[in-house]
């Protein structure tokens, strides 16, 4: 680093911080989160026990993540509850780590390859259970060699006769640079195979997503129409999902998504060989007004779609900020 700025703030607090901190009330009480800032305006919130998940996003003021009514609860609810949907009293936040064995609705699963002395089959509640369990931190700061605020942790998701998984996961951000990159690696730390699967929810919320927000990149038929109905709340709005597959139906990245009123713009970036598919959430009912866009992998697939003991898949997301 500069060594100029090194004589005018000793220890950078001036330009950038990370900071380990614990909430003492509201429905999130006891709960530790890292809140991180950069000199160009970056502003992010890390969950470390809620999956090391990214729970908030800024940028030069402007909030760009998705804040839920449920207001980060702590301790976090059974994903298992309510018949496998209990996941939706969690739900909230920038990214959201879906997985590390099941996306999606809740699941009736073969869980016979674990040799479970009383079960062969399981059920899967929505999106898994790796976003409500704790971290174990390894490292945050500010690197004055590197220029960089980083931090990392490993999140383990395990059961007895059941899957031994763990996403070591690393977020890093130049202290003069745009782009917030998260790199993971999900182990099979157990000795029987194990389904593995994994979806990214970048959800994005509001002054953001508003009226005036764009979307680049999509093939054109769901570009056109996601223009064709801008994001406004409705009272009886519900849902809707579209998913691509890259292998069928090709689409550029980055994916980008721009915001000329709020002068913003996000670029999403990753790899389409390791996260194939992706899927856009648009939840415009009024109290939850949310844009999800999702890269994921393959759900249940008959060949490949397992970890083997000590196996390992890498994953990256690159995203980007700007003015516009």
């Amino acid at each position: 680093m500069d060594e100029t700025l090194l004589r005018k703030t000793a220890d950078l607090r001036a330009i950038a911080d990370i900071r380990l901190v614990m909430l003492e009330d509201g429905p999130g009480r006891g709960q530790r989160l890292l809140i991180g800032r950069n000199a160009n305006g970056v502003t992010f919130e890390v969950a470390v026990d809620r999956g090391f998940d990214i729970s908030e996003l800024s940028y030069k003021g402007v909030n760009i993540g998705w804040h839920s009514p449920a207001q980060m609860p702590f301790p976090s609810h059974d994903p298992g509850s309510e018949e496998g949907w209990g996941f939706l009293r969690n739900f909230d936040g920038f990214l959201v780590t879906c997985g590390l064995d099941h996306f999606s609705r809740p699941y009736e699963a073969d869980i016979s390859q674990y040799k479970h002395p009383h079960l062969t089959t399981r059920k899967m509640p929505l999106h898994g259970r790796i976003s409500v369990e704790k971290a174990r931190l390894l490292s945050y700061g500010v690197d004055t060699e590197t220029s960089e605020i980083s931090c990392e942790a490993i999140v383990r998701q395990a059961s007895v006769f059941g899957e031994t998984l763990e996403l070591r996961r690393r977020i890093s951000l130049a202290v003069f640079g745009h782009e917030l990159i998260v790199e993971d690696k999900v182990t099979n730390r157990g000795f029987r195979p194990t389904d593995h699967a994994i979806m990214y929810h970048i959800n994005f919320g509001y002054p953001f997503l508003d009226g005036a927000l764009t979307v680049e990149g999509l093939p054109d038929p769901l570009q056109s129409e996601l223009h064709s109905q801008p994001p406004y709340p409705s009272d009886d709005f519900g849902e809707k999902v579209d998913v691509v597959d890259a292998r069928t139906t090709p689409h550029q990245l980055p994916v980008v998504l721009r915001n000329e009123t709020c002068g913003v713009a996000v670029s999403l970036d990753y790899s389409q060989a390791t996260l194939p598919k992706l899927a856009v959430w648009r939840a415009y009912q009024s109290g939850i007004f949310a844009l999800g866009i999702e890269p994921r992998t393959d759900l249940r697939l008959e060949t490949g779609g397992w970890l083997s003991p000590s196996e390992s898949r890498s994953y990256s997301l690159k995203l980007s900020l700007a003015r516009c």
